[in-house]
């Protein structure tokens, strides 16, 4: 399985596509700009997310409302969700980062999973 972003976009009751970027930020630049009004963009690093990033992706997933993605490092985990034409609720968990630390990961270095849980109430999209 390649390295990078897994991207997929979501929109009422239906998964549109998913990207699986290793190597291109402007393939997922691109995925993430024709994405449609009113959905959801779901996003994870895959091993390492931040070796090939370009500025200009980071900053499309940080108007989007990431506060972390600017503070990436090599095999952090990372997970985002986003709104694209709408607002999440203020109380909707959209973001953890979790850095590579050989000292505190239980993986010889790999930082442990995370996720995201909650609900979007569907009369937003």
């Amino acid at each position: 399985m390649p390295i990078g972003f897994l991207v997929a976009v979501a929109k009422k009751s239906w998964l549109k596509s998913v990207l699986r970027m290793s190597y291109h930020s402007e393939e997922m630049v691109a995925f993430i700009e024709n994405a449609p009004q009113g959905s959801l963009l779901f996003m994870v690093t895959h091993d390492d997310g931040s070796a090939r990033l370009k500025s200009n992706a980071k900053k499309l997933v940080e108007a989007l409302g990431s506060k972390e993605i600017q503070n990436m490092k090599f095999r952090s985990s990372w997970v985002f969700i986003a709104a694209k034409g709408f607002k999440l609720p203020d109380d909707i968990e959209r973001e953890k980062i979790n850095h590579s630390d050989s000292k505190k990961n239980r993986y010889n270095g790999w930082p442990a999973e995370i996720q995201i849980e909650g609900c979007i109430p569907r009369n937003l999209m």
